[in-house]
């Protein structure tokens, strides 16, 4: 794998599909939960986006600074918003910090720290992106589950998906 601008472009396709959601979600929706002590649609996507920062600060630090602004000095493995507008701005900052760390380490050729040994994408930095597609994928789907059950209309379910369709352009 030697040109990973298919993937970084997919990483930017990712980002609008959660911009789309976003656009989507009520303040009722951002409250649901499966009622089993799982989280809450707006702990979903705190976590989405505060995990980049999280990576990014494990193995790029120098990139980490824009996504640790907006967590208050919490550790972005524990911070959460209701606020759609900041969960917005986490995905964001998350996104341009995971690209520049990205593009940093593939120009320079080193790979990403791991000072705990968890494993920080050695094969490939771009690789990065691909999890964190997956990564949010994942929580897409538990995000509509949650809306399903929680009586979302099939007609606005079908439009969330419909605009998913950007992947196939």
């Amino acid at each position: 794998m030697t040109d990973p601008a298919l993937l970084f472009e997919a990483f930017r396709r990712n980002a609008r599909v959660n911009a789309l959601l976003l656009d989507d979600l009520s303040d009722e929706d951002l409250a649901r939960s499966d009622g089993q002590g799982g989280m809450t649609v707006a702990q979903m996507l705190s976590h989405m986006g505060a995990s980049r920062g999280g990576w990014v600060q494990e193995m790029s630090p120098e990139y980490a600074a824009s996504t640790l602004a907006l967590t208050g000095g919490q550790s972005p493995w524990s911070w959460h918003t209701a606020d759609l507008g900041t969960i917005r701005a986490m995905l964001a900052a998350g996104d341009e910090a995971a690209v520049h760390a990205v593009q940093a380490h593939l120009d320079s050729g080193e790979p990403f720290a791991d000072p705990h040994g968890v494993g920080t994408f050695p094969t490939h930095p771009a690789l990065f992106l691909l999890y964190m597609i997956v990564h949010d994928a994942n929580h897409r789907g538990q995000i509509v589950a949650l809306l399903r059950q929680g009586g979302v209309p099939a007609e606005r379910l079908d439009r969330l998906e419909d605009q998913w369709n950007l992947w196939r352009t």
